[in-house]
């Protein structure tokens, strides 16, 4: 398998059906991504759809030596950003009520973890965009702090930061949540 930055020289080189390859590598992982950052399946959809067609135009501004996943994650973050705010302008969506899971109606799983996944969602939903979007790329994504800090376009020590608090006030709400059951 070659890797990206190979790939990305031979697009740049002329040979443009080989965007493919890269659509092929990360259209699954940018469709959880934005189901997960609270976009309905059709809209992440759509939004995964700019975002590729998006980062088709601009390749040749990937930097040498960046992460073209990196750098794919946060183009997909500003345009799901931007899909939601518009959506919001239009009708107020209130995001604890989205459906964040495309596996939410999966029958194998059990009554017990269904509802801490739903409890998991609304915590996650509660939290403004900028830790949302941490705490789905460090958890559900894999990044290391590093490649959040560049995807985010923010410096390490706030993508520390910003996991950080976001789990304390999971963790708080959760604590909630579940003593009043």
């Amino acid at each position: 398998m070659a890797p990206d930055e190979q790939i990305i020289a031979e697009i740049l080189k002329g040979e443009k059906e080989k965007f493919s390859i890269l659509v092929d590598r990360y259209q699954r992982a940018i469709f959880r991504f934005l189901r997960r950052m609270g976009l309905e399946q059709e809209a992440a959809q759509d939004v995964m759809q700019e975002a590729f067609i998006k980062a088709y135009n601009k390749l040749d501004s990937v930097r040498e030596g960046g992460s073209f996943r990196c750098w794919l994650y946060a183009i997909a973050a500003n345009q799901a950003r931007n899909y939601l705010r518009t959506l919001s302008r239009q009708a107020k969506v209130n995001l604890d009520e989205a459906n964040l899971y495309e596996d939410r109606d999966n029958p194998e799983r059990t009554t017990e973890q269904g509802a801490l996944k739903i409890r998991v969602e609304r915590c996650l939903a509660r939290l403004n965009d900028d830790q949302r979007r941490v705490v789905i790329l460090r958890t559900f994504e894999d990044l290391s702090f590093k490649e959040i800090a560049s995807t985010c376009g923010i410096s390490l020590s706030n993508a520390k930061i910003l996991y950080h608090r976001a789990l304390k006030k999971m963790s708080g709400w959760l604590k909630i949540e579940v003593s009043e059951c």
